[in-house]
């Protein structure tokens, strides 16, 4: 009688569930402040009021998005009525780290914001990483895995609001030599050596005999030795880095296998050992990835400072419907590249502002294709034909 009266609760319970519209996980376990933020929304109904379906609807279907950057890269992005939520897609090179600083102006933040970073999984899918929040305005992200990334920009419901955009990269490792910097190399990935036979699996650091060599990375010490090329050598792993760092021509090696470090500590000390003995002293950096091999480490260290066009002004443009005054490329990336052309827009045709940048525009179309176009003239919106080509 027990199991019958336990099995009649089961039924009951999973026709109820059954019988009830799904709610979003972030509903019940909201984890960040857009998903608290939705929490709020429908408690108070607001899924089933028009402008809520957009705010619900937009959010998830820019997660689709295909408009595609790369960093160092700076855009003004338009957020509010039917367009409460864009996005962007990102590559970083392997070796850098990703900087996300949005910035608003100073009269215009009472309108809520959101920014959530995901990474693009092999099926397609977004997968959250990161997000912030009051007490974090900037994201630091190392892409380890040369993953599509996807940051998604929400403002509040019924709310407008204008967001700056920084994206801008730093070595994902620190440099390898004391008091030295990137002009201190003298030789880079893929010169050739021994005549032309090899070529270069790493890049030179021009240092003074005894300079100390040091961590680039937080890890452990898997391997010191000698060999006939690198002279006495020193490896440095970590478990967290898919990466194994390659020190060589040391003068002396101050570690033993197994000894963790951190950034900063003492490795060894620069020589001119192995196949370095006729060259004056300097260290050969290198790169291994696991299951890959060599890689080029100048990414990994070069800490020159990026140059990023600035932003202009913003316009009295931006979030408005408006006619282009002449013909327009439209491109997938506002790097305008040739391979990226979406379409060729004549004179007059209406588009959408949804963003701004040094030298052009991120548009929809009235059909809503979204794209970027160079900079050109544009005027008030007038209902006209609008062609595409």
């Amino acid at each position: 009688m027990n199991y019958l009266i336990r099995l009649l609760i089961v039924l009951v319970v999973v026709g109820f569930v059954v019988s009830c519209k799904p709610v979003p996980v972030s509903h019940w376990f909201p984890v960040t402040p857009r998903e608290h933020y939705e929490k709020e929304l429908f408690k108070a109904k607001m899924e089933k009021t028009a402008a809520g379906q957009t705010w619900f609807s937009v959010g998830e279907a820019v997660l689709n998005d295909s408009l595609f950057s790369l960093a160092p890269y700076q855009e003004r992005f338009f957020l509010g009525d039917s367009v409460p939520a864009q996005a962007i897609r990102l590559k970083i090179p392997e070796g850098r780290k990703l900087v996300i600083a949005p910035s608003r102006e100073p009269g215009d933040t009472s309108a809520h914001f959101f920014m959530e970073l995901y990474k693009i999984k092999r099926n397609g899918k977004p997968q959250r990483l990161d997000y912030i929040s009051n007490k974090t305005q900037t994201l630091i992200y190392t892409n380890e895995d040369n993953d599509t990334l996807l940051l998604r920009l929400q403002t509040g419901l019924a709310e407008k609001t204008a967001v700056s955009l920084s994206l801008t990269t730093e070595p994902a490792l620190g440099f390898p030599v004391s008091g030295h910097s990137m002009s201190s190399v003298i030789s880079f990935w893929g010169a050739d050596r021994d005549g032309g036979i090899r070529s270069h699996e790493g890049v030179d650091i021009r240092a003074k005999r005894g300079t100390p060599v040091i961590a680039a990375q937080n890890g452990f010490v898997t391997q010191t030795g000698t060999n006939n090329l690198g002279g006495k050598v020193v490896f440095l792993s970590s478990m967290s880095s898919p990466y194994s760092l390659y020190y060589a021509h040391l003068d002396s090696q101050l570690v033993s296998v197994g000894e963790r470090v951190v950034v900063g500590d003492t490795l060894g000390l620069v020589g001119n050992t192995g196949n370095a003995i006729t060259t004056a002293p300097h260290l050969h950096f290198g790169i291994y990835a696991r299951g890959s091999g060599a890689v080029n480490p100048l990414p990994f260290i070069d800490n020159r400072k990026e140059k990023i066009p600035g932003l202009p002004e913003q316009s009295r443009w931006l979030g408005d419907t408006v006619r282009i005054r002449r013909k327009a490329n439209l491109y997938i990336s506002p790097q305008f590249e040739q391979s990226g052309q979406i379409a060729i827009l004549a004179a007059n045709t209406s588009v959408r502002i949804l963003g701004e940048m040094a030298k052009g525009f991120r548009v929809e179309l009235e059909n809503g294709t979204k794209g970027y176009i160079p900079t050109v003239p544009l005027a008030t919106y007038s209902k006209q034909i609008s062609s595409i080509r």
